[in-house]
């Protein structure tokens, strides 16, 4: 069985996101492509997770370095990300790392007290699957079982998919 964990993290390019009360709506938070863009753009780019039960909590696991985005709408996993950290937005400091931050996420960052808790994601490669993967063709940590959704993040073993 495999020894390194990955994460694999829901993506819904499709739904609209309501990020403030001064901006309309936008499908930019769920859009990898819209963070492939950024990430080319200016070298790394941040997404970032809800910590379950949206709990004020350190990350659990920073020896994960490796990342897949599983597109909901398609079901299938469909990018591979390398990961240079995974902490929370109150651990980081957004005016140094600005740059990576899309426009999309300092506007809630900005505006929200509570997304300081969130788990950000500093992503340095995040590239497209040459060949898209099904959830069930990865294994979650905790049961040692097939993967049969992912609403936020789970926690798997790393198959190396490329």
């Amino acid at each position: 069985m495999f020894d390194k964990k990955a994460i694999v993290v829901a993506a819904n390019p499709y739904k609209h996101y309501h990020v403030s009360d001064t901006l309309p709506p936008t499908k930019d938070l769920g859009d990898v492509e819209v963070h492939r863009e950024h990430r080319t753009r200016y070298g790394k780019v941040f997404w970032d997770i809800i910590p379950p039960g949206r709990l004020d909590t350190p990350w659990k696991h920073p020896e994960i370095n490796t990342g897949y985005f599983y597109v909901s709408k398609c079901g299938m996993a469909k990018y591979r990300m390398s990961i240079e950290y995974i902490r929370q937005w109150k651990d980081i400091d957004r005016e140094r790392t600005r740059d990576c931050i899309p426009q999309c996420r300092r506007s809630y960052l900005e505006s929200d007290r509570d997304t300081l808790t969130y788990y950000a994601i500093l992503i340095g490669e995040l590239e497209q699957l040459r060949s898209f993967r099904e959830l069930r063709e990865f294994t979650l940590v905790s049961t040692k079982k097939p993967v049969e959704r992912v609403q936020n993040y789970v926690i798997v073993y790393d198959p190396g998919y490329r």
